[in-house]
């Protein structure tokens, strides 16, 4: 099998995810939903690209456009926990997180549990099964964990889009946007006593979606295929303003499949990563113990290096372009 290792399809891999919808969550979520080896049990939804009321709305949308509308969607944290009113990415995700277009708004609606409260609930109801996949900023783990340290113990694996070592940041020199905008949430996820798997933009910028490749779904005439066009023209044209070439990253959509399949990883050091939360020109960078020889005392994370980003790409557009 060339997609995917076969013994990972044998079993879905039970996912809560944590996300801003956000284009890039969008082509997540909705992989997820179609790709056999995936169970989204449940979405809790965070500020970050966008505002957390159309965030949550979005999520909403996104489910219903997938055919899963009885997946649980939970609204979460509004802003940072320390810090001036949050900013948000309009220039690459759109004002309404939805590129250029004003979509309706889906006939459902959250479930009115915060995704705080959700994300504790299920850690209890199925310790050790599920693994937390965060693809927005961390406040959502933060609160869960300042609020019942115990579910550190109870997930089986949390798996984050976040960070930059060998690679440039995308929102400072040095800082990745979702460590960036809530460092201090992100330092308490660290330090809590779980295994934590960090997909930073070192292996998340080689997992290119092309304008190519987007033109293709929306010719499959799918629900899925439309949306994820539709919405995508603000952040094509943002990567292809920086880098020439109408190709963008698919961030969220490698973490969510590193999560379920972990033969996509080619390199990935236990080591030490620290938070950077005081520097003028550092905050929000994520400092880790690169060298041959790291002290494994101190360990806390598993960084991503080295990733199989075109074999992640072309497996995601063969999953959404069969959905029938």
């Amino acid at each position: 099998m060339t997609s995917i290792a076969a013994e990972h399809l044998a079993s879905k891999t039970p996912i809560v995810l944590d996300c801003d919808p956000g284009v890039d969550d969008a082509m997540a979520i909705l992989y997820g939903l179609r790709a056999p080896e995936v169970e989204i049990v449940a979405l809790g939804t965070v500020w970050g690209n966008i505002d957390v009321d159309t965030a949550t709305v979005n999520a909403v949308r996104l489910l219903e456009i997938g055919g899963r509308p009885d997946i649980p969607v939970a609204k979460g944290a509004g802003r940072q926990l320390i810090g001036t009113e949050p900013t948000f990415a309009e220039l690459i995700h759109g004002p309404a997180g939805t590129g250029s277009t004003i979509l309706p708004p889906p006939s459902g609606q959250h479930t009115g549990e915060h995704a705080v409260t959700q994300m504790i609930r299920l850690a209890y109801e199925r310790p050790g099964e599920l693994t937390l996949v965060a693809i927005g900023p961390l406040t959502n783990l933060g609160i869960a964990l300042a609020t019942d340290p115990g579910i550190a113990t109870r997930y089986k694996e949390v798996v984050i889009m976040g960070g930059a070592f060998l690679w440039p940041g995308n929102i400072t020199p040095v800082a990745e946007a979702n460590i960036w905008h809530d460092p201090e949430a992100a330092r308490i996820v660290l330090e809590a006593p779980w295994p934590v798997t960090l997909v930073p933009l070192d292996v998340t910028e080689q997992a290119q979606v092309t304008g190519e490749m987007l033109d293709q779904l929306r010719d499959t005439n799918t629900p899925a295929g439309t949306h994820l066009h539709l919405i995508s023209y603000i952040y094509l044209s943002a990567y292809e303003a920086r880098f020439a070439r109408r190709e963008a990253a698919m961030h969220d959509g490698l973490a969510l499949a590193i999560a379920v399949d972990p033969t996509l990883v080619q390199e990935a050091p236990l080591t030490r990563v620290d938070i950077e939360l005081n520097g003028a020109h550092t905050r929000g960078m994520t400092v880790a113990d690169l060298r041959p020889i790291p002290n494994l005392e101190r360990a806390n994370a598993r960084v991503v290096l080295k990733a199989e980003g075109n074999r992640f790409v072309r497996r995601w557009f063969n999953v959404l372009a069969s959905w029938d």
